[in-house]
């Protein structure tokens, strides 16, 4: 009986090719995205479930009341009173060492810049899942002269020491234990004491070196991520309160609060500009779970639509079958096997592109999905590919078994009305769904040029950004003779320091005194710059004028503890001062970090910068100059032309033979801010993929139940014709209800996609406002598309003459 019906399904392949084809591409494109994303999604949910005592370990985040803003830095100065309270077991710290310009290395005479060095506390491997290669990591960890290295980092530093053309063993790494580098910024010479292997890729931890963490355990400001292991059954609520008791006592802050985020939450959580690496979106992940599902809806609408147009051709069969003695029951079995069959054939086309489409598909997510071969996922895909087919077959073998077998064999069967209706429901199900895909994908790529397009009343195309300069050469007693000598650069327009990254967030606080309330000082953000900040960061001058080596009391002085300082137009009006110009040449009471009670003397007023990305409500930033007191310090230059490769060049010569700091790294302010939008950037070529996926699969569709509609009223093309009808109108006749089809497709698009977009672009600050026209662009395409298609197929035939087709009549 199997074998009978097996024989049977291929025959009715055979027979009805046209059907089987457009079946097939249909499903396995539905099923290859879904196979992707489902891969994606996979390895998304994936991070840090393989961490130690994941369940009790979580970071300390801090908020903002006054403009929801998150901070994920802290300072190490608070591990003893973290540590004291109860229900807390541990503490752990991880500090990036670029902040203190120790990633800089010679190893021999060629010089690197170590990937992602971190200073760790030694408690970090109840933190971290880290697998030793060789070597001892407590000892790398408890003694500051040393480092341990990751399999990736040895190979790229000692190389040449290693036979890379073979496969690495462990007993290789042994020859690495004890060699030398040297840190450039202090000249100390650190020893490899271990080699760890390379930590996995679905995990927000990122680091190629760890060092002790002793060394950096005193500084005071917020540049340590922090971590606490929980007591099993802690109340977090109220050792969140604590902890920020615990940094209120120690910065005197106002509407502040921490709050514990538990580590396998930290990927698909908020980003932050100071994660190890960039991560994901729990949004992102639900929109692409949401369109593969709908895709994969699209290809199993059009099986079914397919199946039941041409279910007529099979009637015959059908009517024998039971004349023979065939129970429906037998026939649905049948004809779900047919289904079931063909899902498989469709899952190996399916697979087939998706190992085609995987090295496009990490690179547009911009990460590696781990994918260890088919054998991983053979049983889930196979259960995708038998649902496709139950599900899909479920209407087409009921629709066909229940069809009158005396009616068919006596000549008197037709097609009931049922069918079409189906037909057409499904069809505007997926014209519905396309038109809500198109709508969202042009939505999306608007927002984002919208983000991008916002004044941030900065430049950025003619600025260079050169990371980890020292602060003693941008600050110190030399920065004069230093940036005089940079100016004789002939590409070289203006150039200033600057203490934290103006594309991410900024690095400290500034707190003014309140005239009025002197014991509530009111909070901004501190810029510490030098001298022509506004001519090399094209800052939107109000009143006053630029910090200018023309005027030394501009730099910040500790003998007089008083330093020349550029208000933000915003901070006028709480300030006191009733315009910019009034405000020029007025004095302030400030403190930031180390500084307390020093006088700011306005010398001039700007707009409000911004920093971060648009959504990202930051303070308002006040200039001080000289004064850097940031994590982080860099050097900003505008030049002439800065994709030139001869300008980068001059600087990185320049700064290599004036500093002896190699590599120099050189980045453009205008890549670094569209950086900011990649993670939405990438989205919105998913989406776009996917609409252009559904515009394809309703083409596969609208292709198919045309050939059968076009067949079935050809002998109303030639009537038609030859009572004069024009090619033209006989096309129009049969697109008519494929274009109702579409219109009452947009009546149910159009709402669904307002409101969900609305929902969506509520999450951003600053958004567009949805277009009427984006709604009608998505109609007509989809109605042209629609209408071409059927055009198509409806030209040949009416180009037809009516003799043949009416002949035998």
């Amino acid at each position: 009986m199997f074998s009978l019906s097996f024989i049977t399904t291929i025959r009715s392949f055979a027979q009805h090719k046209l059907h089987f084809s457009l079946s097939v591409m249909g499903l396995s494109l539905g099923m290859a995205i879904v196979i992707l994303m489902g891969l994606f999604i996979r390895n998304e949910l994936s991070f840090e479930r393989n961490q130690p005592n994941v369940n009790n370990h979580y970071r300390l985040v801090m908020h903002a009341q006054e403009n929801n803003n998150e901070y994920i830095l802290t300072t190490p100065r608070a591990y003893q009173q973290l540590a004291n309270i109860a229900g807390v077991d541990d503490v752990f710290y991880v500090f990036k060492t670029q902040m203190a310009s120790d990633d800089k290395v010679l190893v021999g005479q060629n010089a690197f810049q170590l990937l992602a060095n971190v200073a760790v506390t030694p408690n970090i491997t109840q933190l971290v899942n880290i697998n030793v290669l060789a070597g001892n990591l407590q000892d790398a960890l408890n003694a500051p002269e040393k480092i341990a290295l990751s399999r990736s980092e040895v190979l790229r530093l000692f190389g040449s020491d290693i036979d890379t053309e073979k496969r690495v063993y462990t007993t290789d790494f042994k020859n690495i234990i004890g060699k030398t580098i040297r840190l450039q910024h202090n000249n100390r010479l650190i020893t490899v004491a271990a080699v760890f292997e390379d930590l996995p890729i679905n995990s927000h931890f990122y680091f190629e070196s760890l060092m002790s963490f002793a060394p950096y355990q005193h500084i005071g400001g917020n540049v340590a991520h922090t971590y606490v292991a929980l007591s099993a059954g802690a109340d977090k609520g109220k050792i969140a309160a604590q902890v920020t008791e615990v940094f209120n006592q120690i910065w005197q802050w106002k509407n502040i609060y921490y709050r514990l985020q538990a580590i396998e939450d930290i990927h698909l959580g908020p980003n932050f500009a100071q994660d190890m690496k960039v991560g994901g979106a729990m949004s992102s992940v639900m929109i692409c779970a949401l369109m593969s599902g709908l895709l994969l809806l699209i290809s199993c609408v059009n099986y079914v639509n397919f199946t039941v147009a041409q279910a007529a051709n099979r009637a015959k069969e059908v009517g024998v079958k039971k004349a023979l003695g065939a129970s429906k029951r037998q026939l649905i079995t049948q004809f779900m096997g047919e289904s079931v069959l063909l899902a498989w054939l469709a899952l190996v086309v399916a697979c087939v592109f998706v190992e085609l489409a995987f090295p496009f598909f990490n690179q547009l997510i911009g990460r590696p999905i781990a994918f260890n071969g088919w054998h991983d996922v053979i049983w889930p895909v196979m259960g995708l590919a038998t649902v496709v087919g139950v599900v899909s077959g479920i209407y087409p073998s009921f629709y066909m078994a229940n069809f009158n077998a005396k009616a068919i064999l006596s000549g008197a069967f037709k097609q009931g009305r049922q069918g079409v209706w189906i037909r057409k429901a499904l069809l505007l199900v997926q014209i519905t769904l396309s038109i809500s895909l198109l709508i969202g994908a042009i939505t999306l790529a608007k927002q984002l040029a919208f983000l991008q397009s916002l004044p941030v009343n900065y430049g950025k195309s003619q600025q260079l950004v050169i990371d980890d300069m020292p602060a003693s050469t941008l600050y110190g007693e030399q920065q004069f003779a230093f940036f005089d000598a940079l100016q004789q650069i002939p590409e070289v327009i203006a150039s200033t320091a600057i203490d934290f990254d103006i594309t991410q967030s900024t690095n400290a606080g500034i707190f003014i005194e309140d005239k009025l309330d002197p014991s509530n000082p009111l909070s901004m953000s501190l810029a510490g710059v030098s001298g022509n900040v506004v001519a090399a960061l094209d800052l939107q001058l109000v009143a006053g004028r630029d910090f200018s080596i023309e005027h030394a009391s501009d730099w910040y002085s500790k003998e007089t503890n008083q330093v020349s300082i550029i208000l933000p137009e915003s901070a006028l009006s709480v300030l006191g001062f009733k315009d910019a110009q009034s405000a020029v040449s007025q004095q302030v009471t400030f403190a930031a970090g180390p500084v307390s009670r020093a006088t700011g003397v306005i010398v001039g007023v700007v707009k409000d910068i911004k920093v971060g990305p648009v959504n990202y409500q930051g303070a308002p930033v006040v200039f001080v100059c000289g004064l850097g007191i940031g994590g982080r310090y860099s050097l900003v230059v505008k030049v002439a032309e800065p994709s030139a490769h001869s300008t980068q060049k001059a600087l990185a010569e320049f700064i290599r033979a004036r500093l002896n700091i190699a590599p120099v790294a050189i980045s453009s302010l205008e890549d670094n801010y569209q950086a900011l939008y990649q993670e939405q950037q990438r989205l919105a070529e998913v989406v776009q993929i996917g609409s252009l996926i559904s515009m394809t699969l309703i083409l596969i569709g609208v292709f198919g139940l045309t050939g059968f509609i076009v067949k079935q009223r050809q002998k109303e093309v030639a009537v038609r014709k030859v009572l004069g009808a024009s090619r033209i109108s006989i096309v129009n006749a049969l697109a008519k209800e494929f274009l109702v089809l579409t219109f009452f497709g947009c009546l149910i698009a159009w709402p669904v996609s307002y409101f969900t977009l609305a929902d969506w672009l509520s999450g951003f600050h600053e958004h567009i406002i949805q277009s009427i026209w984006v709604y009608g662009m998505a109609a007509l395409v989809v109605a042209a598309i629609t209408w071409l298609t059927v055009a198509s197929l409806a030209f040949k035939v009416a180009s037809t003459r009516p003799s043949l087709t009416l002949r035998y009549e």
